[in-house]
């Protein structure tokens, strides 16, 4: 073999980007992205056991459901937590490997403590506590928070750099934006209270009762479980209801901008 072919190979095996060892290649498949900068196969699969094991946990919820295919939830629940019980070892076994991180059992001691981690823990316990007492089975719901783990996500941590970003440059407009609400309640309710005040004094008795009715109607939800009967009431309903469509627009109009103009500064920047 010739010496620059075997220099070459030596280089190779240093590369960072070249795998050799078991170890090296799970590191890689949970913690990296391909050529093409998408997510490995290992972390897209993790990604849909999230998703599955999130609906079986939501469909459990249903008595009508959980009475007719409960042996079958349970059996899907455990084999989903076996896998994330065999990934969260395998975490613990390559988290030596991670940038900065302390070699052998401290290395993995540090990883077993991160809120990720911990995270993934918490999400598995409760089916182990519902294997050893069945009566524990509400408890299953904390792997609700397996979601959180979409945290992992590159693209998904981008998108939460971007909204931040969007609401800390437009945290003047927001504000604005805040008063122009508190101010439009507030004057909704003080007219509501004067005007059905003395004909639902159940309802509309005291401006703190006001507001209530007052924020549904701003936020366009309408409950209906509070209304005007009066003519100047229903006018007064109607100009909250207008005043309600801004106070709802205007914020999310602002994130949005504030949004897009970080996200197509970033794709500038990332153009040659």
């Amino acid at each position: 073999m010739a010496p620059n072919d075997e220099l070459q190979q030596d280089k190779d095996w240093q590369s960072p980007v070249v795998v050799h060892t078991l170890r090296e290649k799970l590191f890689h498949s949970l913690n990296s992205t391909d050529e093409q900068g998408r997510a490995t196969n290992a972390v897209k699969a993790i990604g849909l056991m999230i998703v599955l094991s999130i609906g079986v946990a939501i469909i459990a919820t249903e008595p009508v459901i959980r009475s007719s295919l409960g042996d079958l939830l349970v059996k899907a629940d455990v084999a989903l937590s076996i896998i994330f019980l065999i990934e969260y070892v395998a975490r613990l076994w390559v988290a030596p490997l991670r940038d900065g991180a302390r070699r052998g059992i401290q290395g993995a001691l540090d990883y077993a403590i991160t809120p990720l981690a911990i995270l993934d823990l918490i999400a598995i316990a409760p089916t182990i506590f519902g294997l050893i007492s069945p009566e524990l089975y509400l408890l299953r719901i904390i792997r609700l928070t397996r979601i959180g783990r979409v945290g992992r996500s590159k693209r998904f941590r981008k998108s939460i750099k971007y909204f931040n970003q969007a609401l800390t440059a437009k945290k003047e407009e927001l504000q604005i934006s805040a008063i122009y609400s508190g101010v439009v309640i507030f004057i909704s309710s003080v007219l509501m209270f004067l005007v059905e005040g003395r004909v639902q004094e159940e309802q509309f008795g005291s401006i703190p009762r006001c507001l209530w009715w007052s924020v549904v109607t701003v936020t366009t939800v309408g409950y209906g479980d509070t209304y005007p009967i009066t003519a100047l009431g229903k006018l007064v309903a109607a100009l909250t209801a207008i005043c309600g469509i801004a106070v709802i627009a205007i914020p999310i109009g602002i994130i949005s901008a504030g949004f897009t103009e970080f996200l197509g500064s970033e794709i500038s920047r990332e153009d040659p």
